[in-house]
């Protein structure tokens, strides 16, 4: 069965690593013949999946989004059997050339993937959402992203004499990095020994240098950072996000051990289960923010307790690969029986 993985989406984040777990998942099975373009040219990384590399121009990739009733000249001789799509303005576009066209829904915005036949959703809510939007219900499909983590957790939760609040993520507006900020102001005002860090890059990079600054310089931003290493220096990770479908960067910090203080936003709420594993704010609520770091910074019994229940909660079975890739199987099967039933 042949099958095509699609992304314009490379940057670094959560579809980066969604689009490689599901090559990690379908690649080393022998009944699938994996087929993948991505915006650059191949990715060396990628050989190790035995996936094949379509190399596509730019002005080619450009026709798939803006252009959908061209035909793509490398796509004229394929036929697959399903496509994974990660982005919704390209399922139109590599319809003719797929049977089954599955779009992952990373936004929670079930109306950009009008065009897939069938939609993956990361969470209860994300699948509800589609539902009310006018999907039909056969065709939604709940399947979270997976955490296999690239290095092991030695089990010594990391304790500092100065406590260390970390984020991280792109510097858009959506990962709510301002109400990160001005809570870092607030609390440092009472509590100078406590550092902050900020992880990350992006468009808005100058803006929230200079929004720090006229905050007194509470936050110090360390750009792009190996996670694997950035996780062990912190005690408490801030997720700021105005709006987080699932959140891939809680379950690498949970995993080694950090407090996580998250927006109310569903993927940290699926992820995190309950308030017992992570404590929650209204997105861009600063103020409630601070009140909830302020918690962890008073009460050193009860922050270690929630990076202790961090990584209980992160190793339940439903974080698996072996639970991923099952699933997806059960959902490639049920739509290559039936068909686009549409």
């Amino acid at each position: 069965m042949k099958i095509l993985h699609v992304t314009s989406d490379y940057k670094p984040g959560g579809i980066q690593k969604a689009f490689e777990a599901y090559l990690a998942a379908l690649s080393p099975l022998p009944q699938f013949k994996n087929f993948y373009f991505i915006p650059g040219g191949p990715q060396l990384k990628y050989h190790k999946y035995h996936a094949q590399h379509i190399n596509m121009s730019w002005t080619q990739k450009s026709l798939l989004r803006r252009a959908d009733f061209l035909p793509v000249q490398k796509l004229r001789n394929h036929k697959f059997k399903i496509g994974l799509v990660h982005n919704g303005f390209i399922c139109a576009g590599i319809n003719r050339y797929c049977d089954n066209i599955i779009g992952i829904c990373h936004n929670d915005k079930p109306e950009q993937f009008k065009d897939a036949d069938h939609l993956i959703c990361l969470t209860p809510n994300a699948a509800k959402k589609a539902l009310d939007f006018g999907r039909r219900e056969y065709s939604i499909h709940l399947l979270p992203h997976y955490f296999e983590p690239k290095r092991k957790f030695q089990g010594k939760i990391k304790q500092n004499d100065a406590l260390t609040i970390g984020a991280a993520g792109r510097f858009v507006e959506k990962k709510g990095f301002k109400t990160f900020i001005k809570a870092a102001a607030e609390i440092r005002y009472v509590y100078p020994e406590i550092k902050f860090l900020l992880a990350g890059d992006g468009p808005l990079s100058r803006q929230l240098r200079s929004y720090s600054e006229s905050k007194g310089n509470p936050v110090k931003f360390i750009g792009w950072v190996d996670i694997d290493d950035f996780a062990p220096s912190i005690d408490i990770f801030c997720l700021p996000s105005l709006d987080e479908p699932y959140g891939y960067v809680l379950a690498e910090m949970m995993h080694y051990g950090v407090a996580i203080v998250s927006s109310r936003t569903n993927g940290p709420l699926w992820i995190c289960k309950d308030e017992s594993n992570a404590l929650f704010f209204q997105p861009s609520n600063s103020s409630e923010l601070a009140n909830c770091l302020k918690t962890f910074i008073s009460d050193t019994k009860m922050r270690i307790q929630y990076q202790q229940n961090a990584i209980q909660t992160i190793n339940d079975k439903r974080f698996s690969k072996h639970a991923f890739s099952e699933h997806l199987l059960t959902i490639i099967s049920k739509i290559t029986e039936n068909g686009k039933m549409f």
